[in-house]
């Protein structure tokens, strides 16, 4: 090695290093061709992204290993690092900026070419040594650690090389690197301990996933989440809502992901300056902000200009984020460690991220090898769920249901003539919650209302979720047996262990840690079902906001969404008949994923024009069996929908993976009951699609309902479109989402279409359709034409 003007030392274990420290010989310059190669590799870059790296046989100065798929080359010179495998290219700064290359299939004479995926960041401790070393003893083992003296390390992984630490979150992986940056507590940006990847948006044009919003921005570019914590809430800082994964696919091909169990993941993308904010749970934050704000409006002027980036962050607590929350003060039961033993005594006290970024060939390919790195169900949900349409007490009745409306609803809906499978009763239909018991006063005859609706149709589910209230006789039955998440100290007023959450009366949340809990719950549940022939349950809450601070559960948790896990697999997975609102990598379960409360608005602020985008996110995350939330909304605030809003919304749902009603079309008039019901018409034609796509994602967990660039991953024309999608790859769904229009623009993608309102009229795809007539009767759907092979 000292050939090549380098020089060996030792690091603790014996493992030799390289020192990335020009000597004199490598001081003369690089290689003949070299620096050619680099300006080629500029001028490409500034033209089209796309260049060549150094010829074959004029790589940089100093070859360090070449272990079968992994090269390692170091430039002292430049200070610099590329990693390199068949399909990619890594190059890592010594002041911690790193460039991914995609590696083409094509070339140019004896170069490769090279498309620039992503441009990162890694936030260096002030003290960092500016000349890192390489660790040569990990490559032959796919491994490749790099560290700024005591001060910082990042060890580069390829996803073949991954160990079980890995497997998790991170096992299908390809053509890319496994990240793991470590920097001491006590040296890290932030004061609490910050380990951070920033990741240029720019540089990778569109980006796509990371969560349900209440603002669903579409790309997420045109919002500005501000960096806070990251587990699922009910309306929670920065936005976030009810269901997460930290994966994010971007235009160019990049896949950024990031181990859903960091120690006190924080997020942040294109965030505006930090602002200080307070977050309670449920009803509390109803009068708050709805977020991300939108890049550009009025209010995102008043926080200032986004960064344009992507953070992730590990952090030593949740405190120090600017903004308060039910979990500031919560610490884990413990950690996970995947250095061995020696290491461990070097890297002691200090705060991991893990992190992957893949160069793939483009979005589509992005969005399935995140896919691929999920758990898959064995079933889709019952297919009476997908079939027909879902019917709920809710936002017709809200807490006021009783018998007496049930019954007459359910004839409402049978005189007309309507699809049914569910009808759901909702809030309110036990006496004290917990009890899962009928309020005899409301319901005096449960039986008799159960055999009436399985006669006229439908199945029965009720609402349930994971609290009990003090004056319940659950709660006098499980607290004395530890089946409730403890707290040591009041909170807002309550006793220790208690929460205040949508209605009046605080409650305790289901310890779902302790199996026997989790055992006694689920047994009154069936013992409900075996005396009143219930068909299951619309499961709600589950999100670790809705838990007391510094809360102590029966069994350990190192992250606050275990709960939020096992709350899904431990009991709501126990019925066939179910729906959930929140999961935590539990994508293999046949649950419908229903989003979290709509308004009754048009708006992006979870209204209508938030519809498909949540939809195609919750696909993106590995969620194909979505349940948009009810049509028209859930009239909150005393805001019903009018006639226009309920008929585009019914149009808008009508070829998702599933419908539910709540508000009757027929309560706002005739024209209303028709319209709606005319969509219903169109799902029904379109029913065995949808059913057989639903099937077909149990595979792969291939999205039901596509976004546009998933037809045509190269057309950019497609990476803007918020209020389109697909089902499937052949047809089109192009509701109205705007108050008061009756035309709209209309994007097809590469092929042949026909509208199938106008099936004589063939149009050329990549083209826009400009002012196309919708009128309020008119869903804009188009089916592709087969292409004829002679």
């Amino acid at each position: 090695m000292r050939a090549c003007g380098t020089t060996r030392t030792h690091a603790r274990g014996a493992a030799s290093v390289v020192r990335c420290t020009a000597s004199p010989h490598a001081r003369k310059g690089p290689r003949r061709g070299t620096r050619a190669a680099e300006v080629a590799v500029e001028k490409r870059r500034n033209t089209r992204d796309v260049v060549p790296p150094s010829r074959e046989g004029a790589v940089p100065d100093s070859v360090v290993t070449d272990a079968g798929n992994l090269r390692v080359l170091v430039d002292r010179k430049e200070g610099r690092l590329d990693v390199l495998q068949s399909h990619c290219r890594l190059c890592l700064h010594e002041d911690g900026r790193m460039i991914l290359y995609r590696r083409e299939n094509r070339s140019m004479g004896t170069s490769v070419l090279e498309k620039a995926v992503a441009k990162a960041k890694l936030t260096l401790p002030q003290g960092a040594t500016k000349n890192f070393v390489v660790v040569k003893s990990f490559v032959n083992r796919g491994q490749v650690d790099v560290r700024w003296g005591n001060c910082a390390q990042l060890r580069i992984i390829l996803p073949s090389a991954i160990g079980n630490e890995h497997r998790d979150w991170a096992e299908g992986l390809r053509d890319g690197f496994l990240f793991e940056f470590t920097v001491p507590e006590d040296l890290s940006e932030m004061h609490e301990g910050c380990a951070e990847v920033t990741l240029d948006l720019e540089a990778s044009g569109q980006w796509f996933g990371g969560g349900h919003l209440m603002k669903q921005h579409w790309p997420l570019n045109k919002g500005c989440w501000e960096i806070g914590p990251y587990y699922p809430f009910d309306n929670g800082p920065n936005g976030l809502n009810t269901l997460l994964s930290p994966h994010w696919m971007a235009s160019s091909g990049l896949l950024a992901m990031a181990d859903p169990e960091t120690p006190y993941l924080h997020v942040g993308l294109n965030a505006p300056s930090p602002r200080r904010r307070t977050w309670g749970v449920g009803v509390q934050n109803f009068k708050l902000q709805y977020l991300p704000v939108t890049s550009g409006s009025w209010s995102s002027l008043l926080y200032g200009k986004g960064d344009g980036l992507l953070r992730i962050q590990a952090r030593g607590s949740y405190k120090g984020s600017n903004v308060t929350h039910p979990l500031l003060d919560w610490k884990p039961s413990s950690w996970g460690v995947s250095f061995d033993d020696t290491e461990q005594q070097v890297m002691q006290r200090r705060i991991r991220v893990r992190f992957a970024l893949c160069a793939l060939e483009n979005v589509k390919t992005a969005a399935e090898v995140a896919l691929k790195t999920l758990p898959k169900p064995s079933r889709a949900p019952p297919s009476a769920m997908v079939e027909k349409p879902i019917w709920t007490t809710w936002a017709r009745y809200h807490a006021s249901v009783d018998q007496r409306k049930v019954l007459q609803y359910a004839s409402e809906i049978v005189e007309r003539g309507l699809e049914r499978s569910v009808m759901e009763i909702d809030d309110k239909w036990q006496k004290r919650y917990g009890d899962l018991e009928f309020d005899e006063k409301k319901f005096p005859e449960v039986d008799q209302m159960v055999e009436k609706l399985h006669k006229d149709g439908f199945l029965v589910t009720l609402w349930v979720m994971p609290f009990v209230e003090e004056e319940s006789e659950a709660y006098k039955e499980g607290a004395p047996r530890g089946f409730f998440v403890k707290a040591e100290n009041q909170w807002m007023g309550l006793k220790p262990g208690f929460i205040k959450w949508w209605n009046k009366e605080p409650v305790v949340a289901l310890d779902v840690t302790n199996p026997a809990a989790t055992e006694w719950f689920v047994g009154r549940l069936q013992a409900l079902q075996v005396k009143h022939n219930i068909d299951g349950f619309k499961f709600d809450a589950g999100e670790p906001c809705f838990l007391p601070p510094n809360f102590q559960t029966y069994a350990p948790v190192i992250h606050p969404t275990d709960y939020t896990r096992l709350y899904i697999e431990r009991v709501c997975s126990r019925f066939e008949i179910a729906e959930v609102r929140t999961g935590h990598r539990t994508q293999s379960l046949p649950l419908m994923m229903r989003m979290g409360d709509r308004f009754s608005t048009w708006d992006i602020g979870n209204g209508l024009q938030s519809l498909i985008p949540t939809l195609l996110t919750s696909g993106l995350l590995g969620y194909p069996y979505c349940l948009p939330d009810m049509v028209g909304g859930n009239a909150y605030f005393g805001r019903k929908p009018d006639i226009e809003l309920m008929v585009r919304w019914a149009q808008a749902n009508a070829l998702m993976p599933a419908v539910q009603f709540s508000i009757a079309p027929w309560d706002l008039s005739s024209k209303a009951d028709r319209l709606c019901t005319e969509a219903l018409g169109i799902r029904r034609k379109a029913i065995e699609r949808i059913k057989d796509l639903a099937h077909n994602a149990t595979h792969a967990l291939e999205p039901i309902c596509r976004p546009m660039w998933w037809l045509d991953p190269e057309d950019e024309e497609t990476f803007h479109i918020f209020d389109q999608f697909a089902v499937g790859q052949d047809m089109i769904v192009a509701p109205v989402v705007e108050k008061g229009r009756r035309s709209r623009d209309v994007y097809l993608t590469e092929g042949r279409w026909k509208d199938v309102a106008e099936p004589d009229i063939i149009y050329e795809g990549r083209q826009w359709l400009r002012n196309l007539h919708a009128p309020l009767s008119k869903l804009p759907l188009f089916l592709r034409i087969p292409e004829v092979h002679t």
